[in-house]
């Protein structure tokens, strides 16, 4: 499988201004046919969108009007959006009209808090849309490995996103995604780069994430001891990882698209893996960005 094939491009910056590192805001319509055409004509094929990312289902389905090109798209369910119908065949319906899509490749839940309050109530329509071919796969995304293991309770999950990245590593993920994966659970990750915090000035930290501080030192001297830049430091990290299926990654603009990709020519070995496998922390609350306001 080419790396390129291993990503999938998030959208939350087509519809929101997102990222603490964002400083150029939300993309226009006309650069984000860009980055979507750049992406598919280098085998990025997934998008990963949701109910709650502002106007980005409506961008996501202009391009497809206006393309020969045609993404799999996961989407995610938000309880929080209203106008949507709560019969779930309806409501699929609806975000397929506006992703003009035949199908999603999954349909998510957008927190684990969601899963809980409304699994129950829409198992058996999960499975019929599933039966129908309206839904490829059933998700939830997450936060923790407690979420993780109590979600293996249950039957009908197809994939878990969750959080991995240079911090967030195999110390506090390896044998829970082992876990996942010997269920036959697919995993996809999220924040590689955490939210752009690894590129900031440390200088610039918040007064809440100064508690990371030493963790970032020591991925600079990985990164400045090996000769490995953070960017493909970040990326290639997550993406060499055997148990993880699909990685997904974020760009404001063509050429941050154009970089990502240029970065996976390049692998980093594995003694440059096992000295980020061996970072442990402690502070794991602050691994959370939804923890740093």
């Amino acid at each position: 499988m080419p790396p390129t094939n291993k990503i999938i491009l998030g959208t939350v910056q087509f519809g929101l201004e997102y990222g603490i590192n964002n400083h150029s805001g939300k993309p226009t319509p006309a650069t984000v046919n860009t980055i979507l055409d750049v992406a598919f004509e280098n085998s990025i094929n997934i998008l990963d969108t949701a109910e709650v990312y502002g106007n980005a289902q409506e961008v996501i389905g202009n391009y497809h009007l206006s393309s020969k090109n045609k993404f799999d798209v996961i989407t995610k369910f938000s309880s929080s959006r209203n106008d949507l119908s709560e019969n779930l065949k309806n409501r699929i319906r609806q975000n397929l009209n506006t992703l003009n899509i035949d199908s999603l490749y999954c349909y998510m839940f957008h927190s684990f808090n969601d899963f809980k309050k409304y699994f129950d109530f829409y198992k058996n329509e999960i499975a019929a849309l599933k039966e129908e071919g309206l839904i490829k796969k059933f998700g939830v995304s997450v936060y923790t490995n407690h979420e993780i293991e109590e979600l293996l309770g249950f039957e009908g999950i197809d994939v878990i996103q969750l959080p991995f990245n240079l911090l967030d590593n195999t110390q506090q993920r390896s044998s829970t995604i082992k876990k996942a994966k010997e269920k036959g659970v697919e995993i996809h990750t999220r924040s590689a780069f955490l939210q752009g915090l690894f590129f900031k000035n440390t200088n610039e930290l918040p007064k809440k994430l100064i508690p990371l501080l030493p963790y970032l030192n020591e991925i600079n001297s990985i990164s400045k001891n090996n000769n490995i830049d953070l960017n493909s430091l970040s990326l290639n990290y997550a993406i060499q990882q055997n148990t993880i299926d699909h990685v997904l990654i974020g760009v404001d603009t063509v050429d941050q698209l154009i970089a990502n990709i240029s970065l996976l020519q390049k692998s980093i070995s594995r003694e440059v893996c096992q000295q980020i496998d061996s970072i442990i922390v402690k502070e794991t609350d602050l691994l959370n960005p939804s923890n740093w306001n």
